[in-house]
């Protein structure tokens, strides 16, 4: 059964930062995927007086808003955040685990009107056969794509 997406208005926080330890950013990822936030990117920017910086940009839905806006006030130095809501679209999603020539592997598999359009490996489930059998990971990454497209060409999955 997919897990069904509807158009939905979701949250974009962004803050700019230019004075933070480098190292705490990984944490503050951490921290905010655990609160809610359902993506996290960082994108290097130039800010006034052309000083070099990081703008963290957060999606969160309206429930997760609060708590997300406290830790990037309390995680990070920031002295403000911009917010502001945006309308998106996402494909029905099936998630499963297939057993593949490789071993078993998780899938993400993406639907529009009812049709799978995309089928994608999960990252951790290839990354464990890669260091299982000591096998490069785009290795891994390109023969199980192949299998996949297969497996979706002959409507197998």
């Amino acid at each position: 059964m997919p897990k069904k997406k509807l158009d939905e208005t979701i949250w974009t926080l962004i803050c700019q930062i230019d004075d933070m330890n480098g190292e705490y950013y990984s944490y503050l990822m951490d921290r905010l995927l655990e609160a809610g936030a359902k993506d996290v990117t960082y994108t290097s920017v130039y800010m006034k007086k052309n000083r070099p910086g990081t703008q963290v940009t957060v999606l969160a839905s309206q429930d997760d808003l609060e708590s997300i806006e406290r830790l990037l006030l309390l995680e990070t130095t920031t002295f403000g955040i911009r917010k502001f809501p945006v309308e998106r679209r996402t494909l029905d999603r099936i998630l499963k685990v297939v057993e593949s020539p490789l071993g078993p592997i998780g899938i993400k598999m993406g639907l529009l009107d009812g049709e799978i359009i995309k089928v994608t490996p999960e990252y951790e489930s290839l990354r464990l056969i890669a260091l299982d059998r000591q096998v490069p990971l785009p290795e891994v990454y390109s023969q199980v794509n192949a299998w996949l497209k297969k497996e979706l060409d002959h409507k197998r999955l």
